[in-house]
């Protein structure tokens, strides 16, 4: 009979593991160097927050960081590593979760660097849980219309709604006159609306308060009449891109919606699964990058002539810290 032990492997495939030492080469290759140029470092030291924020500006992020990124997300993008996650059709390599959790793991243990950066979780490997929804629910109409996917913001949580999103005060009434979604409510913590042209709305059109089914994912251009986009949330760990936003009778199209009509709340959890899978992944690098600093600073401070490392009283907090890495 099988064990558990038959059952279950833990090694990484083969390919996989080639292909972390290829992301390696090539981030000392155009990244590195990419970081080290002019100033960029600025970016990473100790000036970074200030480097990367545009204060007069809300709070968002600097033109001369986000082109950066840009530029960043374009080698990745030749080099064949940014789109790994997405359908050949999109002109990805379609890796699933394993190799986004593993890659996304790997990178974060690297520590902060214009490869993999938390804060705004860019990355050499792209995140796109939107494009996923895209591949899964886009009508052929809304392919062909944006053939490329559609880069939207995401606005599911509201200032009183966040895990019981199926509370959620934003409603749409159907206009049957001029055959229109009518939308209203609040959004906020939507990453990316600075930049985006749309923005995916959930909103309530059918069923009571609490009920799962009975919300739909509409998508609203950001500069709709109505839309409104109020402020950009102020974090510990700044710039911040992440908007509250208020929508006023904004009308779209019977059509404009993304996944089935009172059915979409299904839609907005692939795209919340997709991310939350790769930021534990990206959590776990980042603790894993912590030990191996802790260890490394233990090893060379020596007091009194003898590494740090020697005594169990650092030795066993770095154990304890080390083992639910290992665990996870």
């Amino acid at each position: 009979s099988l064990t558990m032990a038959d059952e279950m492997n833990f090694d990484l495939p083969a390919e996989l593991v080639v292909y972390l030492k290829e992301l390696d080469d090539f981030i000392e290759r155009e990244i590195v160097p990419l970081q080290l140029q002019d100033d960029n470092m600025r970016f990473f030291d100790r000036r970074r927050e200030w480097a990367r924020t545009d204060w007069e500006n809300g709070g968002l992020p600097r033109k001369e960081w986000e082109s950066l990124l840009a530029e960043m997300r374009r080698r990745a993008d030749s080099a064949g590593h940014y789109r790994l996650v997405l359908s050949p059709e999109f002109g990805g390599k379609g890796k699933g979760n394993l190799w986004m959790a593993v890659i996304r793991e790997h990178l974060a243990s690297k520590g902060l660097g214009l490869h993999n950066d938390l804060q705004n979780e860019s990355s050499i490997v792209g995140n796109f849980g939107s494009h996923l929804q895209w591949q899964l629910h886009a009508t052929p109409e809304q392919k062909k219309r944006w053939p490329h996917g559609l880069h939207a913001a995401f606005g599911l949580t509201e200032p009183d709604h966040g895990s019981d999103a199926t509370w959620m005060d934003t409603h749409a009434e159907f206009d049957d006159a001029t055959q229109e979604w009518v939308i209203s409510g609040e959004k906020m913590w939507m990453t990316g609306v600075h930049t985006a042209e749309y923005a995916m709305i959930f909103a309530r059109t059918q069923g009571k308060r609490g009920d799962a089914a009975g919300i739909t994912n509409f998508i609203v251009p950001t500069d709709a009449p109505g839309f409104t986009k109020d402020e950009f949330l102020w974090t510990f760990n700044m710039p911040s891109d992440h908007g509250r936003v208020s929508l006023n009778n904004v009308r779209v199209p019977k059509d404009s919606h993304l996944g089935p009509l009172h059915n979409g709340l299904g839609n907005g959890r692939l795209f919340l699964q997709e991310n939350r899978l790769r930021q534990a992944a990206s959590s776990l690098g980042a603790a894993q990058y912590c030990v191996n600093e802790s260890v490394k600073y233990a090893l060379h401070r020596k007091p009194f002539g003898e590494p740090l490392a020697k005594n169990q009283a650092i030795q066993f907090p770095l154990v304890e810290l080390q083992a639910p890495c290992c665990g996870s």
